[in-house]
């Protein structure tokens, strides 16, 4: 694993420095405002294709959909969401009562289930995988296992143990930490590629 993390610094390396080098003997192309919008095709910026999506949507009939945003956070006060988020017409804003009586104090635009008991964001946290590890780890990880007595629950349970087991247990081990390096560094040559190909201009 480590020769292989070597190999592939150095051709990072060589690459950085041929692209240096070609560099020299033309004119630097300067990347274009918003090249993160454009499109791979069109424009050859692996951007997000704005404008393709915006033509593909245009003179369409449209409908209002509520869109459930599941992720690490949304700023409620964004100019571009403020005026289109839902909003709970049971509940009164900042009121501090449980007006729907759903479990949930003030949850106008929704709840952070994740966040602390005020439904504030918590500062550091882990992942699911290792919050579920840490959970059955006290019932599955100490003693041997005899899961033919199991319940199809206790089954279930148990299947889910074993998955996060290995996925926790492998990402904190050496391997692991040297996979997710080199994943990492894969994933930046791919997002440069695009640059460097107009940078140098040239295909190869």
């Amino acid at each position: 694993m480590k020769k292989l993390l070597m190999v592939l610094a150095l051709a990072t390396t060589c690459l950085f420095q041929s692209t240096v080098s070609l560099a020299q003997g033309t004119s630097v192309m300067e990347l274009p405002k918003g090249w993160h919008l454009l499109d791979k095709e069109k424009d050859g910026f692996y951007g997000i294709s704005l404008e393709k999506a915006y033509q593909f949507v245009k003179g369409k009939k449209s409908n209002t959909i509520i869109v459930a945003v599941i992720d690490s956070g949304v700023d409620t006060l964004h100019e571009d969401l403020k005026n289109i988020l839902w909003t709970n017409a049971k509940e009164i804003p900042a009121n501090g009562i449980d007006d729907d009586k759903n479990g949930y104090v003030d949850d106008v635009h929704g709840w952070n289930f994740i966040g602390g008991k005020d439904g504030r964001n918590v500062k550091e946290d882990s992942y699911e995988g290792a919050r579920v590890y840490h959970k059955l780890k006290d019932i599955y990880g100490s003693k041997a296992v005899d899961s033919t007595t199991f319940t199809p629950e206790e089954l279930e349970q148990y299947r889910i143990w074993k998955k996060v087991k290995s996925t926790v247990e492998y990402d904190a081990s050496e391997d692991g930490v040297d996979v997710m390096i080199m994943q990492r560094m894969v994933e930046t040559l791919v997002k440069g590629d695009s640059l460097l190909r107009k940078s140098i201009g040239q295909e190869t």
